[in-house]
């Protein structure tokens, strides 16, 4: 195994390191890069790691997603203009991308959820001496 893993790195070490970005920019999967290439995962992962590649590759990812996010749009802007749910999948989509490029103003809000243990524990023990009552037919002692 190490001899095969030594053999993918000296390959992608004799190409152009460009090919593995513009690989991964136009959306294709670590997987399907190294399937292309007909080299190991573990030896892409040592050669991007060795050198110090991992910037590079998450720009690649990044403009892969802007490209994967765009083709969505014209993915649901070319739905038969006979199918009743294309405006729908066109609203979807676009509010999708909104969402995503500016979650601060388009985002869902998530609403504040505090927690007091304390508070809880109370309340169950109330809600016991209540069912523990019910179930004797005695009203709760003060």
């Amino acid at each position: 195994m190490y001899v095969k893993r030594k053999a993918d790195i000296a390959m992608l070490e004799s190409i152009d390191k460009e090919i593995v970005f513009s690989m991964i920019e136009v959306g294709k999967s670590i997987a399907n890069v190294c399937i292309e290439l007909g080299i190991s995962k573990r030896a892409l992962d040592t050669w991007i790691e060795d050198n110090g590649y991992e910037p590079d590759i998450l720009r690649a990812r990044v403009r892969a997603a802007d490209l994967l996010a765009c083709e969505t749009v014209e993915i649901a802007d070319t739905i038969a203009d006979d199918n009743p749910s294309k405006p729908l999948h066109r609203i979807r989509t676009r509010q999708w991308l909104a969402e995503r490029w500016d979650a601060k103003t388009y985002g869902a809000k998530q609403a504040a959820v505090t927690v007091n243990i304390g508070n809880l524990r109370l309340d169950a023990l109330r809600q016991l001496e209540v069912v523990e009552d019910l179930s004797t037919g005695e009203t709760p002692s003060s």
